[in-house]
């Protein structure tokens, strides 16, 4: 064939976790018997929370056709050809498996907004419950190069604090704020999204 489609995901073949009845029924007429698609087929998402293999999974059980990785395009795909920051230490935030999703697409030195909070738990103080109750001397921690946003965080006020302590700091957190440099240290935002379909009535 000369044609192939490109398909969104959310709010277009699923809300949520529940796929759009009509969608089923289409890509039934997309493959043939043996479950064969009979033009290409890619799906592209702003969702970054899951490897790609797990997104494939996910499709092909709620479209009832098979799907394989290389089908699907995420928000952080991009990020394979970003090799000049692969080899550096940087900072990944969002939800789902960061460093198996980092690692995946070349990072080899990725650390979490929580490995950052437990090696400086100073930095993390509006949850009074979480302050620490006894000092201990801060673990040596390879300056941060670049920060990675995979998507939107579920502490919004610790991923806030701790990302802004490593651009202030030029990528030493913990440090005292120097002045200000500009540009800042590199920031890869692979989703800025502030609205998406699910399955309530309004966007989220």
């Amino acid at each position: 064939p000369s044609f192939g489609f490109l398909f969104d995901i959310d709010g277009v073949l699923v809300r949520g976790r529940t796929p759009i009845p009509a969608a089923r029924a289409a890509f039934r007429k997309l493959v043939n018997p043996q479950g064969q698609f009979l033009v290409p087929v890619v799906f592209v998402t702003n969702a970054g929370d899951c490897l790609r293999q797990k997104k494939a999974e996910q499709l092909s059980h709620l479209l009832g056709v098979p799907i394989s990785q290389d089908q699907v395009m995420m928000s952080h795909s991009p990020l394979r050809m970003f090799k000049r920051y692969h080899e550096k230490c940087v900072l990944v935030s969002g939800q789902g498996p960061l460093l198996d999703i980092a690692q995946d697409l070349g990072f080899c030195q990725p650390i979490t907004i929580d490995t950052l909070r437990e090696k400086r738990p100073l930095l993390d103080a509006v949850d009074h419950d979480r302050r620490p109750n006894v000092l201990r001397s801060q673990e040596q921690l390879f300056s941060l190069s670049t920060v990675v946003l995979f998507g939107e965080p579920v502490r919004w006020e610790t991923s806030l604090q701790l990302i802004i302590d490593v651009l202030l700091t030029s990528g030493y957190p913990g440090n005292p704020y120097g002045q200000e440099s500009y540009p800042h240290l590199p920031v890869l935002a692979c989703n800025m999204d502030l609205m998406w379909v699910a399955e309530a009535q309004s966007p989220r």
